[in-house]
């Protein structure tokens, strides 16, 4: 009896145990997201994918970050400054907004859900981008070009200063690519490969004597001439 009610009383304290390790610790933080260090032009714009990312931003600046996208897909982007409510200097930081750029740097301002990519300093925004064309599809449209490539996310936070001081505010934001790659239903052909011309061997085309044979008879006549004169001069 005391053997079984030991063991019972072992497996009781094993149950709290796992019991209270399964509670989660008051005020304990979200896992962060993956550091990423933005650019400050597209030229020098990190390249991400699906994943979620923190960085730092000053007001006044604007991050780039580029993100592959094919046909078929759109991105969805949700972003926030890390700060808590009502901390933020409305003055220093007045605004935070997303942005979407095209493969030719054109400004995207239509969003598929409907959301808006300008918010408060502490608003969080969620926003889906319009879905990538195949590059057929993006010929034939007008307007700003929708093809596959290297697109670009900005994250932009504004204010009413003029010189704000050099605060930086911790963000963070999530992407998700949406959807599979899809094949182009009518691409380009690919042009077909010049074949060369051969060369024409000793054949001027018009039946007429070759350079070959014109070298030939001037050469033996020339021999004939030779062996003419060796007889006269002998007969002499």
């Amino acid at each position: 009896m005391r053997v079984r009610r030991a063991r019972a009383l072992a497996a009781g304290a094993i149950g709290a145990a796992l019991a209270l390790a399964a509670v989660p610790v008051a005020g304990a933080q979200a896992p962060q997201g993956e550091p990423v260090v933005g650019g400050g032009s597209f030229a020098d714009a990190p390249l991400i994918g699906s994943s979620r990312y923190r960085d730092t931003i000053l007001p006044g600046e604007r991050l780039f970050y580029g993100v592959r996208l094919e046909p078929g897909q759109q991105l969805r982007v949700a972003a926030q400054l890390d700060a808590k409510p009502g901390s933020i200097d409305t003055d220093t930081a007045a605004g935070f907004s997303v942005g979407l750029q095209t493969p030719l740097r054109e400004v995207i301002t239509e969003t598929d859900s409907g959301d808006s990519t300008v918010g408060s300093a502490d608003d969080r925004i969620d926003v889906m981008f319009p879905t990538v064309l195949a590059a057929s599809g993006a010929r034939e449209r007008t307007g700003a070009y929708f093809g596959p490539g290297v697109w670009y996310l900005s994250l932009y936070l504004s204010s009413l200063q003029r010189e704000p001081a050099r605060v930086e505010f911790p963000v963070e934001f999530e992407l998700e690519v949406i959807g599979e790659p899809q094949p182009d239903a009518s691409p380009e052909p690919t042009p077909a490969k010049a074949t060369p011309t051969p060369e024409p061997e000793g054949d001027d085309g018009g039946g007429g004597t070759s350079g070959g044979a014109i070298a030939g008879i001037g050469l033996a006549g020339l021999l004939v001439g030779l062996v003419g004169g060796g007889l006269a001069a002998r007969r002499r």
